[in-house]
């Protein structure tokens, strides 16, 4: 018996390993890549099973020791080549999310005292990362310790326990403890904010409070990038510096976070979905 005429084109579905070694492996040169003269390969059997065996028409690779899978040409070395780099990428990638899960397993919030990871809810197994240290919280607790509005700015921007103030609260899923990460982190979170149109600029139809400290990208209907204003401010009676309009940039990401919890219901943020939060803005008599 012979298998009937199928799309060489593997598509990974019946791969078991994790989602992002999927999306790796899908630029494999194997899918679509230049070795268009060597016979294809079986696409079941690359995917671990084929119910034809012997009898298949198709070519059956050679199993890649590191995917444990039937993707590497026995004709084509410079495929092989190629898979086994994208499959060794795909496991260290593998590698940093398990341990970043062993890491993260026992974490205790210094505020809640329970285990993160051990929360009913999984929308509150997160992190709440503080810039400037190391001190461990889920991300509800400094969530609302940073939101009280009856201390100044200063208290309500330092860690609980260390005093140190950190501009930053970086929501994640994985407890992350090295500076350089958290910067990596920081960085990669205003990269994409900086591509989401600020809604209250609103392509130039509004004003947005924040001026030249707004994460998130002012442009007008056809593209160009307006020029950035400060927060508008006022000198109060007792000589402080008050900001006209001015909302708390934390409750202003927030809304958006819940908007788009609302829209993915039950996805738990990974890393590389992570958005941060510069919190305690629009406080009076504190800069913005």
């Amino acid at each position: 018996m012979t298998s009937p005429h199928l799309d060489p084109v593997f598509t990974i579905a019946a791969n078991p390993s994790s989602h992002v070694r999927n999306e790796i492996l899908r630029n494999d040169p194997y899918f679509g890549g230049p070795f268009i003269d060597a016979p294809p390969l079986c696409p079941f059997a690359a995917a671990g099973q084929c119910h034809y065996g012997n009898s298949c028409s198709y070519l059956h690779g050679d199993v890649c020791e590191i995917c444990r899978l039937q993707v590497l040409h026995p004709h084509d070395p410079e495929q092989r080549r190629a898979h086994e780099k994208m499959c060794m990428l795909a496991f260290e990638v593998d590698m940093e999310k398990a341990f970043a899960e062993q890491l993260s397993r026992d974490k205790v919030c210094g505020i809640c005292m329970e285990v993160v990871y051990d929360k009913v809810s999984a929308s509150d197994r997160r992190f709440g990362i503080l810039s400037s240290c190391c001190h461990i919280y889920c991300l509800n607790c400094i969530r609302q310790w940073r939101c009280v509005k009856n201390f100044e700015n200063k208290i309500v921007k330092s860690c609980p326990e260390c005093r140190v103030v950190s501009e930053f609260v970086i929501p994640s899923a994985y407890w992350v403890e090295d500076q350089e990460e958290k910067n990596r982190l920081i960085e990669e979170f205003k990269y994409g904010v900086s591509k989401k149109a600020c809604k209250y600029f609103d392509q130039g139809r509004g004003t947005c409070p924040f001026g030249a400290k707004c994460l998130y990208m002012h442009a007008y209907p056809d593209g160009t990038r307006a020029e950035a204003d400060k927060p508008r401010k006022q000198l109060g009676s007792e000589g402080n510096v008050r900001f006209l309009n001015s909302v708390r940039l934390w409750d202003f990401i927030e809304e958006r976070e819940q908007r788009g919890a609302r829209q993915y219901d039950g996805e738990v943020s990974e890393l590389g979905e992570l958005f941060m939060q510069l919190s305690g803005a629009g406080h009076e008599g504190t800069p913005h």
